[in-house]
């Protein structure tokens, strides 16, 4: 975590989208008063964000720690957190599909259990946990196998958050439960996880 008192001063910024896209994605470095730097992912987001929902899985360990946000009228939010270094981890989806170190099944159910079921103790939603928004981390020599969730974008609590008006339909293996552009229910992100889990575990 970075200490009560430090200097949220952004030292150096780095885009880690290719020049063509609009840059939202950013690896920064954060100058502490202590005179160490820490690496930071930054990330500019326009609409609403789950802070809270961000904040708790964080606690939990089950999402990159999200240190604050910088606000400035005109321009999107930009929110502070943890890095995940690429080679050290991988998302899910790249793991499914391309990857030679996915979990085992028993675990890595184990695993989602333990984000949707923090998730409904507290009675939030995050409504879009597809596997591309579950980070991997894997240590094979001490054979630990470390979960984080990512993309609070939807997330809140449940009743008070909704689905966008228009989601991929064509996402294969997944079947989004609710309504697009409804609210977001306590149990959705059960139902999502289940849709892609069982599809990928035949």
């Amino acid at each position: 975590m970075v200490p009560a008192r430090c200097l949220t001063i952004i030292v150096a910024l780095s885009p880690l989208r290719p020049k063509s896209q609009i840059q939202t994605d950013f690896r920064a470095t954060l100058g502490l008063d202590s005179g160490s730097s820490l690496p930071v992912f930054v990330r500019l987001i326009p609409g609403s964000y789950g802070v809270e929902v961000h904040r708790f899985l964080g606690t939990k360990h089950l999402a990159p720690a999200l240190y604050g946000y910088s606000k400035v009228d005109g321009v999107p939010i930009a929110y502070i957190m943890e890095y995940l270094d690429p080679s050290e981890w991988s998302t899910l989806h790249e793991l499914i599909h391309f990857g030679d170190a996915l979990p085992s099944d028993a675990r890595l159910r184990e695993s989602l259990r333990s984000v949707v079921g923090a998730l409904e103790s507290r009675s939030y939603v995050h409504g879009d946990l597809r596997p591309n928004n579950f980070m991997v981390g894997i240590d094979e020599a001490m054979d630990e196998i470390e979960f984080k969730v990512i993309d609070f974008d939807w997330a809140g609590e449940t009743g008070e958050v909704y689905y966008p008006a228009e989601r991929n339909p064509s996402i294969e293996g997944i079947e989004w439960p609710g309504k697009a552009g409804g609210i977001i229910s306590l149990g959705d992100d059960e139902k999502l996880v289940k849709s892609w889990l069982d599809l990928n575990s035949e």
